[in-house]
């Protein structure tokens, strides 16, 4: 009977002990605290790779490639919130992740993360046969908004949509148009051309004397006003020229304003957008988009 009890004792003791190499987890620990991955997770995946910044909804996230990615194989992120609405917390989002390839087809199902320390940890495998992983995307869902931006995997910084100059496209209220508003990150100059059409092909063309208000809303709201280069040719950087029946679809910021741009440069920039113009008489308003500079 006292070795019974003695036995039972000590397996009680050893079964309370744990493994000592493994810490306790906490199944709903927010991605707010702890102080990051730990170095043998991160050596399990191979080298990190700082991809860049993307913003969504307001949120800004940090992403990082953990290893090589190839088509067949599970493949690693690391996703951390650097900046976002009061009270975010990165855990409680409902944030999904995949990779693409350059057509910009899905290569996986979208990818929920695990709360590891300071960050949310995905696992992606590229299908096989369907084309070189080029970028990942994020997915964020929240207050009823559903919005995606995407990141490079050859750590360049941002991925660019075919659009006519490489630019980023949004609707106008109302149909009244399109526009594509281009950021230079060596300069931090912005270009905008006005289109009647999704595909930006047929000018919307405005009075010379038009001024459009570019407004970033995760730079404190700050404005910019964009005006026309010039009213003789008022050429775009490709010195095409762009005034018809004295109106053109084409403006400027800082242009000859002398006007301070240097807090727009940076290959990481980026901010949602919205632009305000006024159309025969009436005032419009585009979509919010998230502006990312055209890197050089």
């Amino acid at each position: 009977m006292k070795k019974s009890v003695l036995f039972l004792l000590a397996a009680l003791a050893f079964a309370g002990c744990g493994d000592p190499q493994k810490p306790a987890v906490t199944p709903n620990q927010d991605a707010s605290s702890g102080s990051g991955e730990s170095a043998t997770a991160m050596d399990d995946h191979g080298e990190a790779t700082d991809l860049g910044e993307v913003t969504i909804l307001g949120h800004t996230f940090a992403v990082t490639k953990l290893g090589d990615v190839e088509s067949g194989k599970e493949a690693a992120f690391r996703v951390t919130l650097a900046s976002g609405p009061s009270g975010a917390q990165l855990g409680r989002l409902s944030l999904f992740l995949w990779l693409e390839n350059d057509a910009g087809k899905s290569l996986n199902a979208a990818a929920k993360g695990s709360v590891e320390g300071g960050g949310l940890h995905f696992h992606a495998t590229p299908r096989k046969g369907a084309g070189e992983p080029k970028s990942v995307v994020l997915r964020l869902r929240a207050n009823g908004a559903d919005d995606r931006g995407k990141l490079p995997l050859d750590g360049h910084g941002h991925v660019h949509e075919e659009t006519p100059h490489h630019g980023i496209m949004a609707a106008l209220e109302g149909g009244a148009g399109t526009l594509e508003l281009k950021l230079h990150d060596d300069k931090g100059d912005l270009e905008l051309w006005l289109t009647k059409d999704s595909a930006g092909e047929q000018p919307l063309d405005l009075p010379l004397s038009t001024v459009i208000r570019v407004t970033l809303i995760d730079k404190g709201n700050r404005t910019v006003e964009l005006r026309v280069r010039n009213t003789d040719r008022n050429e775009d950087e490709d010195d095409v020229g762009t005034i018809r029946a004295g109106k053109t679809n084409y403006f400027i910021y800082p242009g000859e304003t002398g006007a301070d741009a240097s807090w727009l440069q940076g290959k990481t920039f980026n901010s949602l957008t919205v632009v305000k113009l006024e159309i025969n008489g009436k005032a419009v308003s585009s979509e919010e988009f998230s502006l990312a500079p055209h890197v050089h």
